[in-house]
């Protein structure tokens, strides 16, 4: 292979290598979830684009995402599991980020991303 074909062939390699660890460490798994609570603000994305969480019940919810996180007492209300996603995206993060979501008649009815 010719010098002038190695460089462009190294840099495309490079960059796929990148997109790839990017797509993977976003990408959601149960595991991920489960495991990494503190790295959930990387994956949400990719969980609400996969899952229609709305019209879910709250057994399915619950065995994609684990009990409820709101042992702290945050965004208390009855019919709501609260899940921590991690510390606040951003450059000077003093907050952390919640995934809240609201059930009416044992399906979900809402959810919404807020922080503390």
């Amino acid at each position: 292979m010719k010098k002038k074909h190695l460089i462009p062939l190294i840099i495309a390699v490079i960059l796929l290598t990148v997109v790839f660890s990017y797509i993977r460490a976003h990408s959601f798994t149960v595991h991920k979830w489960s495991s990494y609570p503190e790295n959930r603000t990387k994956i949400i994305a990719d969980f609400l684009n996969d899952y229609e969480l709305v019209g879910m019940s709250k057994k399915e919810v619950i065995e994609l995402l684990g009990k409820s996180d709101n042992g702290a007492g945050y965004f208390n209300l009855e019919n709501r599991l609260v899940y921590y996603l991690g510390p606040e995206r951003g450059l000077i993060s003093i907050d952390s980020e919640w995934l809240v979501i609201d059930f009416r008649d044992g399906l979900v009815s809402e959810y919404f991303l807020t922080t503390d």
